[in-house]
């Protein structure tokens, strides 16, 4: 009979154990509950302000990529149009450069055959006949005739 006790007596704590455990679950689970209901509202609220955050930078993203592509495009017409610009002035300059010499040499040239024909005629003049040209005097005037 003590043994049917005993069984009794442990039956009736397990039972009363299950018991405590199964109220306490349901509270745990009340309480888990509770904080679930309580962060859905702000975890909800961040994820749309995540989201949003998120569409803004893709489309600053298209911005900064438009504007780069822009700012590369007016580099390119830049550059074309200076290099048009430095080969409209280097012939400009080309031009007044042969100008200039055209101006300059040809009455250095004129001067410079007269002078040749001075020194010829003081040499006529004083030596009484022509001496032989060489070879470089002959080229010479082959390069710079007068003009």
């Amino acid at each position: 009979m003590v043994a049917v006790t005993l069984i009794a007596l442990g039956v009736i704590t397990q039972t009363g154990v299950l018991i405590a455990m199964y109220l306490l679950s349901r509270r745990i689970s009340e309480k888990a509950e509770r904080l679930m209901n309580d962060t859905r509202g702000p975890l909800e609220s961040i994820a749309g302000n995540l989201k949003t955050v998120s569409n803004e930078l893709a489309e600053t993203g298209k911005i900064a990529r438009a504007q780069a592509e822009h700012i590369q495009e007016t580099i390119i017409e830049s550059r074309q149009s200076i290099r048009g610009h430095i080969g409209e002035v280097r012939g400009v300059v080309m031009d007044t450069a042969t100008d200039a010499r055209r101006m300059i040499l040809r009455p250095l040239r004129e001067y410079a055959a007269i002078g040749v024909g001075i020194a010829e005629g003081i040499r006529k003049f004083f030596f009484g006949r022509k001496q032989k040209e060489t070879q470089i005097d002959m080229e010479q005037k082959r390069d710079h005739p007068a003009a």
